[in-house]
Order: structure tokens, then sequence, then C-alpha cells
């Protein structure tokens, strides 16, 4: 019973974030083509069959019962009219009839709304107050190597300075854990051992947190074994470890860094541990009994470390922080696309219908903030796949106007209408292998 309302939760959370979503990208195009002048015949909210229409005063509005996008349809908009020679006698002016810079500006404002909406979002949250990553200001010296996986295999060190991952210079540990977490094919890693670098070959092995894979090859920062977190609720928290514990062994073993710790509570499996922490200069002990997990697939007490610290934004501030997020999070989704491009990432490594829709189920139960989070990196990135220039999204037919302009005439309209219609299929058959991969992440 719990198991179908958390699907039921997870969907009806999915359908809202996409409402809003297509909402926004698809007001972004009506507003651009009203303030122009467009003459619009339907703004409609979902595809297929119509479950409600309304005439307003301009045009007709619409809610479909395929909630999985949504259009705006101008008059003229594939230049048949304009050839057949018919006159429009409603308010606005064809779609055909507009310069062709005012209706490059319509198919751009809908990813742009997305995009402001992302940003909008991001500097709210950040008056409230941002989880900031400890790790950003944090040199990618390397604390441990585990022994088991590929790093170590390769030869690197404890000490080593993570210089380059695949080409890309690394800075810092936020993006030495972005890099592997995403490379998932055989690369170039560079460190810096005693002033001179080293190449190394890596084949990172490819592990599955949440249902999505990710990269790992095994080295872990300099950092202590230090619980930052307890999940509410779990075998640690119930026995009564506390925050700002330090785990000094777990079944004697002791541990210098918190990726040790880790590895060793994963190879664990479900057995009681005992643990001794320091707590205030005194040692305890305690007796936990790992429990399963269905949601990552093994078996935790429940720790975490404290992997960020909480800083308020206030306005100004807020801004320019936002602008920094938009900035980072559309730098990581162009690195996505160039590495499938580049057929160095599975299209497994891309969330579908079904990954998104458990996510924000999970995001949804955690709280309004992280589903305001959520909703600001899913329209964001929506905003960024629009803008790709394949037929039949906008950017493909921001790429028709490119050209046209470049040309100085347009386009007759049955290649046109060849051309979207060909693209449309092509992103249909796109999105169908993604949910379909999605769907084999759930099955086991």
């Amino acid at each position: 019973m719990n198991t179908l309302l958390n699907v039921i939760f997870s969907i009806v959370s999915f359908l809202v974030v996409l409402g809003i979503l297509v909402l926004i990208h698809e007001l972004g195009h009506y507003v651009a083509g009203r303030l122009q002048g467009f003459a619009v015949e339907a703004f409609s909210i979902g595809f297929g069959p119509k479950l409600w229409e309304h005439r307003g005063k301009y045009n007709l509005l619409q809610v479909r019962w395929l909630l999985l996008g949504g259009y705006v349809k101008f008059v003229d908009e594939s230049g048949e009219t304009a050839q057949d020679g018919a006159v429009w006698n409603g308010p606005g002016a064809p779609f055909m009839t507009k310069k062709r810079w005012k209706r490059f500006l319509v198919m751009l404002m809908g990813a742009a709304f997305n995009v402001l909406l992302a940003y909008g979002l991001f500097a709210g949250l950040a008056m409230k107050g941002w989880d900031e990553s400890v790790f950003r200001n944090q040199k990618a010296v390397i604390g441990w190597v585990a022994p088991e996986l590929p790093a170590a295999k390769a030869g690197v060190r404890a000490g080593d300075l993570i210089d380059s991952i695949d080409g890309r210079h690394i800075s810092n540990w936020e993006e030495a854990r972005n890099a592997i977490y995403l490379n998932q094919q055989p690369y170039t890693l560079i460190v810096k051992r005693n002033g001179a670098k080293i190449s190394m070959p890596i084949t990172p092995k490819v592990e599955t947190v949440y249902h999505q894979p990710v990269g790992e090859i095994g080295v872990f920062p300099a950092f202590l074994p230090v619980i930052g977190s307890l999940l509410k609720g779990s075998p640690a928290f119930r026995a009564g470890l506390k925050p700002g514990d330090r785990i000094i062994s777990v079944d004697g073993e002791t541990f210098k860094y918190w990726g040790q710790l880790r590895r060793a509570l994963v190879k664990g499996g479900g057995r009681i541990r005992r643990f001794v922490v320091e707590r205030k200069g005194a040692k305890l002990s305690f007796s936990i009994k790992p429990e399963w997990n269905k949601r990552v697939k093994r078996f935790m007490v429940g720790i975490g470390p404290a992997l960020t610290v909480w800083i308020r934004y206030p306005f100004p501030s807020n801004l320019a922080k936002a602008w920094r997020v938009v900035m980072e999070q559309s730098t990581l989704a162009f690195r996505t696309i160039q590495r499938l491009i580049e057929r160095k990432l599975s299209l497994k490594a891309l969330s579908g219908p079904v990954s998104i829709a458990y996510i924000t189920g999970r995001v949804a139960r955690t709280g309004l903030y992280n589903f305001l989070m959520l909703l600001g990196i899913i329209s964001l990135q929506l905003g960024i796949f629009n803008l790709l220039p394949i037929p039949g999204l906008d950017g493909g037919q921001i790429l028709v106007l490119l050209i046209e302009g470049t040309a100085r005439r347009d386009l007759p309209a049955g290649i046109k209408d060849k051309i979207i219609m060909t693209g449309f299929v092509l992103v249909i058959l796109l999105i169908s292998v993604i949910t379909l991969l999605d769907v084999t992440k759930f099955i086991h």
C-alpha cells in the first residue's frame, strides 16, 4: 500500500512540475507574440483530444488530455495563408507577415521564460539560504584511494593533486566530483605528485545511485570521519549517534578519512557493527545494526558527513548568486550534451520521465524549499534542451530562421513542414528510447 501511495505521490508531483514548466514556456511564446502584434489562434496546455476549451478575447484557451507539453498556435505559422492569399480578419497579424527578427524573438522567448523562472527561483531561495559545498574552496588533493577501485589500479596515491580529468582542468573537489560522476567511459587522469605531472589511463566503474548511473574511480578528499547529518529514525539515530561525533573505529578498524569509513560500511552488509566515537573528549561505544534501504539498494546506518555549510545571501548579493548557479548548471548541461555527442556518455545517464517523476516525488517529500530548487533546475534544463538546433524544437525553428535570414528569403512552406515533422518524429523517438532505458533502471 505504501509503495502504491509513493508512486501516486511521485506521479502527481511530476505532473505539477511539468504543468508549471509547460505553462511558463508557452507563456513566453504567447507574451512575445501578443506584445508584437501576432495573431494567436490557440493557447494549449497538453496534446491530443481537448479536455477543456474557452474562447477568450484574442484566442482559444485549451487544455488537452496528454499533459506532456503544450503549444501556442499562431495564425499562418506554416505560411499556407500567405501563399493562398487568404485574409486574416481577427486581432493581430498572421505569423508570416511579421518581420523575421520578430518571429525569432517569439521562438526564443519560450526557453527564455524557463531560464528566467529558474533564475527567479534561485534568487529567492538564496535569500532564505543556500547549502554551499565545502569542497568548492578545497583543492582536489586526494586523501584516500580505495584499494579495489580503478584509481588504485592505475597507480593513484594519497596526496596526489588532481590536475585534469579527460582534458578538463580541475580547480577544486567540487569540479573533481562532478567530472568523476559524469565520465563513465575510459579517460585520462592527470595528477601532480612532488611537482611533476603524471598521466594515467582510467576505466571508471559505473555505479548506481538512486537508479542513476554515475562514474566511480575510488578517490576521496581528506575529509575527517565526523558525522554531519543523521537520517531521522535511522539505526544510527535510534542508537544515539549525534552530529559532530567523530568516528574512531568500526569493529576495531580505525579510519582517517570519511571515504575509508564509507567503503567499510558499504561492504559490511547487515551484520551488527560496533562503533566507537569521540564526543566532547569522551569515547562512547554503540552497537548498530544496518537496515536495508530499498531506494539505494544497500544496508545503511543513516549517517552522512558535513558536506555543506548554510549561507544566506541578502539582496542584492542573491542576484549574483543566482546568476552563478545558472551558469554552473548550464555548463554542466552543455558538458553532458558534448559527452553524448562524443559517445563518452551513455543515454542511460539521462533522466527520462520515470526518473524525473521518481526524483520529484522524493524531493517533494523533503519540503517546499527543495521542491522549488528542483523546479528551477529542471526549468533551466528544459530551456537549454529546447534551444538545441533540432527540427521540431524551438532551436530547430530558430536555425531555420537564421538560414532564411542569411538567404534573405523564406523557405517554401512545404519544405519547412517536412523539416519540422521529421525533427518532431526524431525527438519522439529519442524520448521513447530514453524512457525505455529509464524504465529498465527500475525493473530490478
